[in-house]
């Protein structure tokens, strides 16, 4: 991930006091977790939502931890930060994790600990400027010359090391070091666009994002491209899928209709088939979606989109039984 806090545009307050990480947090993280490119604005698009598994099924089968105060200049805002992520994250409107406080004598399954440090460096640097060296009697500038002048570079890194370890047995579930990277160039003819604190609040932010698509599931919406190639379609039945392609936007089941009366009259057109795959992806009918993507790929063995589908069947099925797992054994332990 990258380092680029305006990319991401996450600032978390600093100060001495606990700050929730904003909302917006977890909406970069989702988008993050997406993975995939993003379609043309013009491409027919249904969307589909589901549950996809965290990066680490260790840490994401914890059910409560504790986060302390973690180590160095910046660990305090680092801790404070995924303190709050982790209060307010939530999968199917329940809270994930119970969050204790440090000094509450509440028992924990784990204990989150690390690390943090944001270094700045700043490096000389020179940029062209055009510059006009003769004008007329009018003032009007007759000639320019390019000419270098000297500006800064500032470069801060932030590369925080997490842990957490199991209270009952000391096991580590989750290790990482993040590497977060921002830079910035200022002149005596531009300001910095932002201030150090600013940059480490968002270098932090990111971090924040990447430890929560580690250790936690996430539910998102993806848009999946449908295909539109019409071959072997004759003049009405083209018409008609094209009205099923306009209709994906604000009627994806009647596109759905559409397409599904057309493979009655033309058994085994390419888009078709892929296209009624994606619709029962869409309504969560994962085991005709596969039946569906796999009659696709027969006529269509190079298409990625299709290979695609099944890692994302095959990843929502696997967070799904992670899921259930972790509920039952949680609900058997709860009083």
């Amino acid at each position: 991930m990258s380092g680029n806090g305006e990319r991401l545009g996450v600032v978390v307050k600093r100060g001495r006091h606990a700050r929730a990480i904003t909302a917006r947090v977890l909406a970069v993280a989702m988008a993050l977790a997406s993975g995939f490119s993003a379609v043309p604005a013009s491409a027919e698009t249904l969307t589909v939502e589901g549950l996809y598994p965290a990066r680490s099924p260790a840490a994401a089968g914890v059910g409560s931890l504790v986060v302390e105060r973690f180590g160095g200049r910046d660990g305090r805002e680092l801790s404070f930060a995924l303190e709050g992520m982790l209060a307010e994250l939530a999968i199917y409107g329940q809270p994930y994790f119970r969050v204790v406080a440090e000094r509450s004598s509440a028992p924990a399954d784990a204990i989150l600990s690390g690390i943090a440090n944001a270094a700045v460096q700043n490096q000389p640097v020179e940029e062209d400027r055009k510059v006009c060296v003769e004008r007329d009697d009018n003032d009007k500038c007759v000639r320019e010359e390019n000419q270098k002048i000297r500006c800064q570079r500032r470069i801060v890194t932030f590369n925080p090391s997490l842990r957490m370890a199991r209270v009952d047995n000391g096991a580590i579930v989750y290790q990482r070091q993040l590497q977060e990277r921002d830079q910035i160039v200022w002149c005596p003819d531009r300001a910095a666009a932002r201030s150090v604190e600013d940059t480490v609040s968002a270098l932090i932010g990111n971090a924040v994002a990447e430890v929560r698509l580690d250790i936690a599931p996430v539910y998102r919406s993806d848009a999946i491209r449908v295909l539109e190639v019409r071959k072997g379609l004759d003049k009405d039945q083209s018409n008609r899928f094209r009205d099923a392609l306009k209709a994906t936007a604000r009627n994806p089941q009647g596109a759905c209709d559409i397409w599904q009366t057309l493979d009655g009259e033309v058994p085994g057109q390419s888009s078709v088939v892929f296209n009624l795959a994606l619709c029962a992806e869409q309504r969560g009918d994962l085991d005709e979606a596969l039946v569906r993507y796999r009659q696709a790929q027969t006529m269509l063995p190079r298409e990625r989109a299709i290979a695609a589908a099944f890692d994302r069947i095959g990843a929502r099925r696997a967070a799904e039984a992670d899921y259930a797992t972790r509920e039952d054994r949680l609900s058997g332990s709860r009083p």
